[in-house]
């Protein structure tokens, strides 16, 4: 079997290496540098999913994940265990009755859940705002480093024999009859006999020209770096509300109007973690790419975070960046056949580190033809037709 795979992310990273490790001649093509997208700017956070048709999908990742971190070529720094996350909620009805909700959700999908009261809180978090006045303390959130993962993913695959091609564009898809037959690149055909799309948010691009048409939008989302020291939470922490819960985390495609009226603008919340070395990432944020690229999210979300945590106020700036994030209807990825010889693996939203493994070998299945690891359906294309 010849494969080709387009997008260097996590998620063509992962299919690349499922497809070489079970036989197949795999190309893995990327028009930039690996993990150059949102698969590298993202919070590398490993948590269980609020919806439980994703979570076989994301225990799949995290199995391959641990397996993969002992022979990583780039050291992952994947956490042996949770670190916990502290999910905080304010003197107000809304932001309580959504941590409730969010708390509720993680806890139906299998992860230990304890409530605590103001002065609970303070315990577990002294560096927490005063205004915090109810938290649920999660025993979930596992770190890694994103782009050090999906560089690891499409080394392992040249390993066992993948060849990884930087720097080449996928320009369209090579047909014969009702069938793919490769790709067409800035260096020429590739041909093959099947063919994955993992290029995120451009995946519509390529796929359209064929006559296929996916019910995605790209969402830029921000972080913020920030330096160590005095107020660094010992866990991760967020403000409730932030994380969407089962149909929450869908963006829907702008229209044309609403570029003419100036857009809707960003939705920004807090989602807090120290990192391994001791510095502090702050994000995030979401906005429709069809919106020019905004550089004042960064300065919300420090705002934010200094609201939950406020000893952050006196931390160093290191940088800021943003990628874009594939979003689906439902907040759930899109994998599977769309045509004969041609695979499509994207929507992830931001979930693609969390769900990224247990893609790459439902992908490797579905091309070979063996037993899916868990169930295909609810990640079927078509589901939208």
């Amino acid at each position: 079997m010849d494969a080709v795979v387009v997008g260097g992310g996590v998620i063509g990273s992962t299919v690349a290496l499922a497809l070489a490790r079970r036989g197949a001649r795999v190309k893995l093509v990327e028009r930039g540098e690996l993990a150059a997208g949102a698969s590298g700017r993202n919070h590398g956070l490993l948590f269980t999913p609020t919806d439980p048709v994703l979570v076989p999908m994301a225990r799949a990742t995290t199995e391959l994940y641990e397996e993969v971190a002992a022979e990583a070529p780039v050291p992952i720094r994947l956490d042996r265990a949770p670190i916990g996350v502290l999910l905080a909620a304010g003197d107000d009805d809304v932001e309580r009755r959504a941590g409730a909700a969010e708390a509720e959700a993680v806890a139906a999908c299998g992860v230990p859940v304890d409530r605590l009261d103001g002065a609970g809180v303070r315990g577990a978090e002294p560096a927490v705002s005063e205004d915090v006045v109810e938290a649920w303390l999660l025993d979930d959130g596992r770190r890694l480093d994103p782009a050090a993962l999906t560089v690891s993913m499409a080394l392992l695959a040249r390993e066992a024999g993948a060849e990884v091609r930087r720097h080449v564009a996928a320009r369209a898809l090579l047909t014969e009859g009702d069938r793919v037959r490769g790709i067409a690149t800035d260096e020429g055909p590739i041909p093959a006999d099947a063919v994955v799309v993992a290029a995120g948010p451009w995946s519509g691009a390529l796929l359209r020209d064929a006559g296929v048409r996916l019910p995605t939008v790209g969402a830029r989302g921000w972080l913020v770096h920030l330096g160590g020291g005095h107020g660094t939470p010992s866990r991760i922490v967020e403000r409730a509300g932030w994380h969407p819960l089962p149909d929450q985390e869908a963006v829907a495609p702008p229209l044309a109007s609403d570029l003419a009226a100036g857009g809707a603008g960003p939705n920004v919340g807090s989602l807090i973690h120290p990192t391994v070395d001791g510095s502090v990432l702050a994000g995030g944020s979401r906005q429709v790419t069809a919106e020019p690229e905004d550089p004042s999210v960064p300065a919300l979300i420090a705002r934010r975070a200094i609201e939950l945590l406020p000893g952050l106020a006196d931390h160093a700036v290191l940088a800021s960046w943003s990628g874009v994030r594939p979003m689906s209807p439902d907040g759930r990825p899109l994998v599977g056949a769309v045509r004969e010889g041609l695979v499509v693996a994207t929507g992830h939203g931001s979930q693609g580190v969390i769900l990224g493994g247990g893609t790459g070998l439902l992908v490797a299945s579905l091309v070979l033809g063996d037993e899916p690891p868990f169930d295909a359906v609810p990640f079927a294309p078509d589901r939208f037709a």
